[in-house]
């Protein structure tokens, strides 16, 4: 197949994505906007939105403070000024110096469309850097990027004015990095025909490999750092990622003693690994420096992220939890405080508030274990379970799409982890997003709406499977002959 058929092929695709989200962004915004018509008085309707979401309004507000210069907080009763993290924010704001105070929410879908075709095209790059630009390699990632294209959760999630799939492009270039970083310390490898290269011995003590070591972890840095403005939960998945290949890595190798060495696994190699991820912390601390200096101006603490935590946790382990989010009791424990604050009144209200609601939430966990592991299993199911548990996705129609999309693509990315999980192929990476966001909200509130960000990983691993069980077929096909010749 010739580089213009290729090129062809990827141009079509990405546009044909692109299209599907700009489809799903204008019936979205007529849909919200009906129902908001529908359920409040004209007089009371406000001039931003309508939105489907509300994450979706103080992202919005935090915009315009951005763009005109203006205190950073929303809520013009409660001046929350370190709840959300500014990069969402910020990748709105150019849509207030466009259109003015008041831009259009489709302006905003059609962005978060971009993002969408954005996100397609890194799904396929990730792919070809696990298994090779050969003719395999090529098919799992057009097959891939096909699947995310098509993928009716994903359209919808790129045009709801979230964080949600800008955070994907980073996290999808993060992904890229920490796969090219592990096969060069030797932590990955790819054992199968689908991958034209194999990992060079990392020449420990060297200057090419200081400089590399730099880069490494620089471009870690930067995109983890961009990740985190997006959506502070992804603060510790770097290191987290490296540990668990770490600990893939031990348990294959446990598995095939007997197996041909081709990859260098030795205790300095390990060490450089470790210093790498160190490395990547400082410096992903440094470009959120910015942020977490105008925290520590504002309530004299070093905050990193936010203080979300303590609402957050309350959200997912409390009497009142239930596994899906409802932030009601906020303004209960808000009033308690004021009432009778928990520290000096010297301390930031906030991180007052921030940890009241968070030590409630662990006391209630401490004195029922029994209630906070059943809630775990509830949130378990409501992120994987095929129809979505939401009351706004009621239609059974909605759960028929989403169930019929998903069902598919995340038993086909099983098979393919198992498959790579065998032959020690470094697909196996492409689950540890999947793990992270599960270790998380079995622990928050969950939903299917969290899970979307990295169903990529499925995508690839089972068009993996598929392109594997086809090449065995063929191959099997092409024995069968030459026997009967």
């Amino acid at each position: 197949m010739s580089k213009s058929t290729i090129c062809l092929g990827w141009g079509l695709l990405l546009t044909l994505a692109l299209f599907v989200r700009i489809g799903v962004g204008l019936y979205w915004d007529d849909v919200v906007t009906e129902r908001a018509n529908a359920s409040e008085a004209p007089e009371t309707i406000s001039k931003d939105g309508p939105f489907f979401y509300g994450d979706s309004d103080s992202y919005w507000k935090l915009a315009r403070a951005l763009a005109f210069g203006r205190p950073y907080e929303f809520d013009d009763e409660r001046h929350w000024q370190i709840f959300r993290t500014p990069g969402y924010p910020a990748l709105l704001a150019p849509l207030f110096w466009i259109y003015g105070e008041y831009p259009p929410t489709l302006a905003a879908r059609t962005t978060g469309a971009f993002f969408g075709m954005i996100n397609v095209a890194l799904v396929g790059w990730l792919a070809l850097v696990i298994f090779g630009r050969n003719k395999q390699g090529r098919m799992i990632a057009f097959l891939a990027s096909l699947f995310v294209a098509l993928d009716p959760t994903e359209a919808l999630q790129s045009v709801s004015i979230l964080s949600e799939e800008p955070f994907m492009t980073f996290s999808l270039l993060l992904d890229i990095g920490i796969v090219k970083a592990s096969r060069f310390f030797g932590l990955l490898s790819t054992e199968e025909s689908f991958s034209e290269t194999r990992p060079e011995k990392p020449a420990t003590g060297s200057k090419t490999f200081v400089k590399r070591l730099f880069v490494f972890s620089a471009t870690l840095a930067v995109c983890s750092a961009a990740t985190i403005y997006l959506r502070p939960s992804w603060y510790y998945f770097v290191p987290f990622s490296l540990l668990v290949l770490l600990a893939f890595k031990l348990l294959v190798d446990a598995t095939r003693r007997n197996a041909e060495k081709k990859y260098f696994w030795t205790v300095r190699n390990v060490a450089a690994l470790l210093l790498c991820v160190a490395l990547a912390h400082l410096f992903t601390l440094i470009l959120l420096s910015p942020w977490i200096l105008r925290n520590y101006r504002l309530t004299g603490l070093p905050i990193t992220t936010t203080l979300q935590m303590g609402a957050s946790l309350y959200d997912g382990l409390s009497p009142e939890a239930t596994g899906a989010s409802d932030m009601t009791f906020v303004d209960r424990f808000r009033m308690e405080e004021l009432e009778n604050p928990s520290d000096s009144p010297n301390v930031h209200f906030e991180a007052r508030l921030n940890s009241r609601m968070k030590s409630a939430s662990i006391e209630w966990t401490k004195s029922h274990p029994k209630e906070a592991a059943r809630l775990a299993l509830v949130k378990f199911y409501r992120l994987w379970a095929p129809v979505p548990r939401d009351p706004a996705f009621s239609s059974p129609f909605l759960k028929f799409v989403m169930a019929i999309s998903f069902t598919p693509v995340f038993l086909l990315g099983i098979l393919g982890a198992i498959r790579a999980f065998r032959l020690n192929n470094a697909a196996y990476f492409l689950i540890v997003p999947a793990l992270y966001v599960t270790a998380l909200h079995v622990v928050f509130v969950s939903s299917i709406r969290y899970r979307v960000p990295v169903m990529f990983g499925f995508a690839i691993l089972g068009a993996y499977w598929l392109v594997a069980i086809s090449e065995r077929r063929a191959s099997h096909n092409r024995n069968s002959t030459s026997h009967m010749v």
